[in-house]
């Protein structure tokens, strides 16, 4: 597996892998809010305006032929939180040495990237009219922290924010960017946007030293002057978490049609702990895969419920078990969640079961580091959480866990909150029957 040959200066990262393996060059700039020193739905809405590429927008019509005349592929801009740091990552690929110009054209694209972050600071000002901002107020509505549409974030929030990792109430972020607006801030956040630290990636065939040349040549004098001043306080996000009783259970009426479930468990175990390889295994075993217990039990065998997953949170060492079903079915869904993680606390896991969820695991990760993207998201997991591990080095981990070890490391997880969304309607009928009689 090839790995990356990194450069760094100030706050700029330059991370370049040289390989035959695809047709594409693969460019991704990474814009790092640490520790959520800038509001993080400010820092959404500046990354959107500054990335956003829509013909439709006025001026953007033009970036779409620049687009075009480099055979490259849509700007792509996603944001996700990694524990408390907010992670920007805007990707672009396009055809390498099947196309004229290969060279002449990722120059090109280095540049646009460049421009399109540092470009109004060097022009002096965030120009961007009001019903720009107004669409991306508007979006962060809908948008900030989850898709108010897409339930299972909705619950799997509810159960963070409880935990204390959402420093913030929604509303407060929310009040914070409008009065940003407002008071004519977002030139100052957009300052601080450009201090950020900075990671780009490129994959693809190309001499390194070349390569990592060229982008500090297009990035780093810009990255030089967006230092240069006194950098003015910034608001944190952090709050005292306010204390909380392992275990318990809420209840949340909401608009839906059954009920969401989310069960969070603290793990006790991050990205760079040794026992980060068995919790990874524990995780496909339990609830990451479409063969691992909860899927089969619940899903298949006694049809509960339409889907069952567990997600792993490496970064506040959380692990949360998401499902919906019907109120009939939910003492028993809970009872079954329970069920199946203390099997596996108690060892009851079969020699065949293991070694085929060692393989699931090992074939998962084999396959998604052949993805270009997720290379550099693996990549982004180490540097963020200061990990040296690769992934090579963690495949042959995984390989040699026991199922003494996994037990070992379910025994240690804590359960610390279930959250139970439950549909209006129905507790409206039941207060009423019971009312009744």
């Amino acid at each position: 597996m090839q790995s990356f040959i990194t450069e760094q200066c100030n706050h700029l990262s330059v991370h370049a892998m040289p390989t035959r393996k695809y047709v594409n060059r693969y460019l991704h700039l990474g814009i790092v809010n640490e520790q959520g020193r800038i509001p993080p739905v400010v820092f959404a809405v500046i990354v959107q305006l500054l990335f956003k590429v829509s013909s439709g927008t006025a001026g953007n019509g033009q970036l779409q032929q620049h687009l075009w005349s480099m055979y490259a592929d849509e700007i792509r801009c996603e944001l996700e939180h990694k524990g408390e740091t907010q992670l920007a990552s805007i990707r672009l690929h396009l055809p390498a040495d099947v196309l004229p110009r290969a060279e002449a054209r990722t120059h090109d694209a280095l540049k646009l990237l460049a421009e399109m972050l540092f470009g109004l600071g060097d022009k002096g000002g965030f120009d961007f009219n009001e019903a720009q901002i107004q669409e991306e107020i508007t979006w962060a509505e809908h948008h900030a922290g989850y898709d108010v549409s897409e339930w299972d974030k909705v619950v799997r929030g509810r159960c963070l924010e409880w935990m204390g990792y959402a420093g913030r109430a929604r509303n407060d972020e929310l009040e914070q960017l409008h009065r940003s607006v407002r008071d004519g801030e977002l030139q100052q956040w957009y300052r601080e946007v450009l201090r950020c630290p900075l990671h780009i990636h490129v994959i693809g065939d190309f001499q390194p030293d070349v390569m990592i040349a060229q982008v500090m040549n297009i990035f780093l004098p810009s990255v030089v002057k967006a230092e240069e001043g006194v950098i003015p306080p910034v608001m944190g996000n952090d709050r005292p978490a306010e204390h909380r009783e392992e275990g318990e259970m809420m209840l949340e009426l909401m608009d839906v049609q059954q009920c969401k479930i989310n069960v969070a468990f603290t793990t006790g175990v991050t990205y760079t702990s040794s026992d980060y390889p068995a919790l990874f295994l524990f995780h496909s075993l339990y609830g990451a895969t479409p063969a691992s217990r909860l899927q089969y039990e619940l899903r298949e065998r006694k049809q509960w419920v339409y889907q069952i997953y567990s997600t792993l949170d490496d970064y506040r060492g959380t692990l949360h078990v998401t499902t919906g079903t019907s109120s009939g079915y939910v003492t028993d869904v809970l009872e079954a969640i329970d069920a199946e993680w203390l099997r596996i606390c108690s060892g009851d896991i079969t020699e065949a079961e293991l070694n085929r969820a060692i393989q699931n695991v090992m074939h998962y990760v084999q396959v998604g580091y052949d993805l270009p993207e997720q290379v550099v998201t693996l990549h982004m997991d180490r540097l963020l959480n200061h990990v040296q591990m690769t992934t090579p080095q963690f495949l042959e981990a995984i390989s040699g866990v026991t199922s003494e070890h996994v037990a070992e490391v379910a025994s240690g997880m804590k359960k610390a909150v279930t959250w139970i969304m439950y549909p209006e309607s129905e507790y409206s009928v039941s207060v009423q029957e019971v009312n009744h009689e």
